[in-house]
């Protein structure tokens, strides 16, 4: 368990980092008013939370199921990222410019599934 935690913070803190980089490098270019909408400390938060989540529940699936729960995980948090590109693509505001939010949502949705697909074998091999 205590290495699924560690794994979870590893991962935690990566996406954090590189999502604030890249968020923080969109919002420099002040395109729009996206950041109103989506503040870099709100997308940390919520890659902590999601991080340290999937790696409770990889560890519980992982100790059920073997590899399939794993799979499982895996599929449904892929699935998950590409299915909620909708949102930002339909999000409208009709107070502030919103025209660039898709341009920046899009990318955060796929940043924490890429860093959680590439370290995962590393924790959860046996060998």
């Amino acid at each position: 368990m205590i290495r699924t935690l560690i794994f979870g913070f590893i991962i935690a803190t990566l996406s954090s980092i590189v999502v604030g980089v890249f968020l923080n490098y969109f919002y420099s270019f002040e395109f729009d008013e996206s950041i109103k909408i989506l503040p870099i400390w709100k997308v940390i938060l919520a890659y902590f939370i999601l991080s340290l989540s999937f790696s409770a529940l990889g560890f519980f699936f992982e100790r059920l199921w073997k590899n399939r729960g794993l799979f499982v995980l895996n599929a449904l948090i892929s699935f998950s990222a590409v299915a909620l590109i909708g949102f930002p693509i339909k999000y409208t505001n009709t107070e502030i410019d919103t025209s660039f939010f898709p341009i920046v949502a899009i990318p955060c949705l796929f940043i924490l599934p890429i860093i959680w697909l590439s370290f995962q074998p590393i924790v959860f091999s046996k060998k």
